[in-house]
């Protein structure tokens, strides 16, 4: 009886001991998380301190970088001068893994589809510890280069050998890029030569940035999307255009003209009815032409490949099966096998049967025959 209140008073203590330790670690946690964000601002405030010098160097590298764009273009640049704006902005990037702001001569990483900037050695441990606790979790058997970690902003996915190992501008054409007042930072200042999305086959001609290529600035010549226009100059960007006419293009039935608009990408399915006959040719009646496919519900009918027999299976897509009576035939009872033409029927053996009768325990007696066994 005393060593259960024993026992019970050691639990209690142990209890209140670890209470005690995880309010502590949540009180650390907490006192870090207010030095960050303490840094934080007044990283910020740093920024906002910053001379009317610096304001004038950073319009002269935007413009600089999109020095091939013309004016009436500016549009389609606002998101990318949004980056080029945040990384030349003191304190205006955070690396949202250790919550600090993310400096002009940092090594960094940068995610290819939220285009997020984070440091270098950040990354690199989060992918670390990422791939670390999947394998843990992982069947045994698993192959680590199966295992993938994500961006902690976006959760795109990167395999296990994209593992970020070196500091590359962002074109990744530079290793370890020296930072240049003059020049966008963790940038390498030579041209983006990055391949465009959707591909047009040509490449963005912005200096090294940061953010998402813009759209294609090209010129191209070109007709309307219905081809009927005669061609003219635009924006590889923006190079599909309607005129305004009927397509008029034939469609998928071969029997129909598009009678939508001059439009993108393929025409729509024929809205209109034709006739059509049944999947074994024999009857025809009046059917969507984008589903023409029907079944008379008739026997096929059709001569088969022997020349002999035809087809006994109903309406059918398919190529009618094979003679069930070509090639090889066994006897009534089994035992041998004989190659007949297959107008000729196929004669028994002369051997006993020995097929088991019905009471599962005698065999018929009678030569090989046809029928059931007696």
């Amino acid at each position: 009886m005393k060593s259960s209140k024993s026992n019970r008073s050691r639990n209690q203590e142990n209890a209140g001991r670890d209470g005690v330790q995880r309010s502590l670690r949540f009180e650390e946690a907490c006192e870090m998380m207010k030095k960050n964000a303490a840094k934080f601002l007044d990283n910020n405030l740093l920024s906002d301190s910053s001379s009317s010098e610096d304001e004038l160097d950073d319009s002269a590298i935007i413009e600089n970088t999109f020095s091939h764009y013309s004016v009436d273009e500016n549009l389609n640049l606002e998101k990318t001068r949004e980056f080029l704006q945040d990384i030349l902005t003191s304190g205006a990037v955070v690396c949202l893994i250790c919550i600090d702001s993310v400096k002009r001569n940092d090594k960094i990483w940068s995610c290819r589809h939220c285009f997020c900037m984070l440091h270098l050695s950040c990354i690199q441990k989060w992918a670390k510890d990422s791939l670390f606790n999947l394998s843990a979790n992982s069947e045994r058997d698993q192959d680590i280069k199966s295992l993938k970690w994500c961006c902690p902003k976006c959760r795109n996915q990167y395999y296990s050998e994209e593992r970020p190992t070196k500091y590359l501008c962002f074109c990744g054409k530079i290793e370890n890029p020296s930072y240049d007042v003059w020049n966008v930072p963790h940038s390498c200042g030579n041209s983006c030569d990055k391949k465009l999305e959707p591909d047009c086959g040509h490449t963005c001609c912005l200096l090294c940035h940061p953010g998402p290529c813009p759209p294609c600035p090209k010129t191209v010549v070109v007709s309307c999307c219905c081809g009927k226009s005669s061609i003219v100059s635009r924006r590889c960007s923006n190079k599909e255009w309607s005129c305004g006419r009927t397509c008029g293009k034939i469609l998928s039935c071969k029997l129909h003209l598009c009678d939508e608009l001059c439009h993108k990408g393929a025409c729509p399915p024929c809205k209109k009815q034709s006739k059509q006959k049944c999947q074994c040719g024999k009857e025809t009646k009046l059917m969507p032409c984008n589903d023409p496919d029907w079944k008379c519900e008739k026997v096929c009918g059709k001569l088969l490949k022997c020349g002999n027999h035809y087809c006994e299976t109903v309406c059918h897509k398919r190529p009618c099966l094979g003679c069930p009576d070509s090639g090889p035939r066994p006897c009534p009872c089994g035992k041998k096998i004989m190659s007949l033409p297959c107008t000729d029927n196929i004669i028994p053996c002369g051997d006993t049967c020995n097929k088991l009768l019905e009471c599962e325990l005698h065999r018929c007696t009678q030569r090989c025959h046809f029928g059931p066994c007696e």
